[in-house]
């Protein structure tokens, strides 16, 4: 037995419905061919490799995050949190590879995505299942807060999970099914450690199963990330300490439905943003004859990222002399600032770039309000 999914509440109906129409309204803008929907999109996958890893106090930057995720080594330091990144990096990828193939997970699949996200530790036995009962302390107190199944009940357990993915009613909304996967993965607990990393591998892999185009914007992993706190507080209320499947997972559903409408709402306000910032950037290198391979690296630096020589190779695809030229030159024109010295060096907008941003953002911030809570709002009976 497995956690059911609950009910669909009028409310979940109406909130799933708001989601769905940002969600148009986000595929209507990410359609056409612009440059800045791979520069969003590179900064999406960034942002939620930050998220989901720091949940399991695992800390990486989002340009060391995204120098991961282009198998940069060369870009970053190479340590623990590198190669822990670099392996869930490594298994969101394949995830993806998978879904987009339409085939059925297999249990084989699992623990194969499990092995990429853990190998960096043979200490958690990456890619098999755990052999003895498991307890989650919470970190201070040591308190046992939660107990998974026995052992012995895992492979049944999964094995309902894998069939009931691959049977997924068409009926049922595919942010409700990836939502009550990601629950019942974490909750069955079928590994020593990487469990909740597997359970948003798994959400992800689901909204990429299902076809939805701009799955790469709606994953929550970034969400979760930054309230890591309700993220817990909701898997302690609906697990209640122990294997529970019985129990009403209603509210995980609420909470996941709540971080999707607000992660589309801060989605949207980026699109916003990053559509006006491309134009200034078009605007700047006509304007002042800057090399087009400039323009990709303006539109990070424009967006609240700390731009290197680094990030500037990778973004326009170029070597270090190269970087260092256009650098040079972007500073001499007056489109950036330096600061510090040599391989140390980051560069920001100029004064006057800074404060266009600053109103860019400000107008984006009254249009998209991202705390906005939708249950809330409806339960006061004001329209989404």
């Amino acid at each position: 037995m497995l956690f059911s999914t609950p009910p669909l509440t009028d409310d979940d109906r109406a909130v799933l419905a708001a989601i769905d129409a940002h969600r148009e309204a986000m595929r209507y803008n990410l359609s056409a061919p612009h440059r800045w929907v791979g520069t969003l999109a590179r900064q999406q996958r960034a942002r939620d490799t930050v998220g989901s890893n720091s949940i399991e106090g695992i800390h990486v930057s989002r340009e060391q995050a995204l120098a991961i995720r282009a198998d940069s080594a060369d870009l970053v330091e190479v340590d623990e949190d590198w190669l822990a990144v670099r392996g869930y990096s490594d298994a969101m990828t394949y995830a993806r590879i998978m879904a987009d193939e339409g085939r059925d997970l297999t249990l084989p699949d699992l623990l194969a995505l499990h092995f990429m996200t853990t190998a960096h530790d043979l200490g958690q036995r990456p890619g098999r299942l755990r052999l003895t009962d498991i307890y989650v302390q919470q970190e201070g107190s040591g308190r046992t807060v939660y107990t998974g199944p026995a052992p012995e009940e895992v492979d049944g357990l999964l094995d309902e999970l894998l069939s009931s993915l691959a049977s997924n009613s068409p009926d049922e909304h595919p942010l409700v099914s990836a939502a009550m996967a990601h629950l019942n993965l974490v909750m069955i607990h079928p590994f020593s450690d990487g469990n909740g990393r597997m359970s948003r591998i798994l959400q992800s892999w689901r909204l990429y199963w299902d076809r939805l185009a701009e799955a790469a914007f709606v994953s929550v992993e970034e969400y979760l990330g930054r309230n890591t706190e309700a993220y817990y507080a909701v898997l302690a209320e609906v697990g209640a300490g122990r294997w529970a499947p019985e129990r009403d997972a209603s509210p995980w559903l609420e909470f996941m439905l709540t971080a999707h409408y607000r992660q589309a709402m801060t989605i949207r306000r980026r699109i916003d943003v990053m559509e006006q910032v491309a134009r200034r950037v078009d605007e700047l290198i006509d304007t002042l004859a800057l090399p087009e391979r400039a323009a990709a690296p303006l539109e990070f630096v424009l967006t609240d990222w700390r731009l290197t020589n680094a990030l500037y190779r990778d973004a326009a695809g170029v070597a270090r002399p190269t970087a260092s030229r256009d650098l040079n030159l972007l500073t001499k024109a007056g489109v950036l600032v330096r600061e510090g010295d040599k391989r140390g060096a980051a560069y920001s907008p100029s004064a006057e770039l800074q404060q266009w941003v600053e109103l860019t953002r400000r107008s984006a911030r009254q249009r998209f309000d991202v705390a906005a809570d939708p249950y809330r709002s409806l339960r006061r009976g004001r329209k989404l």
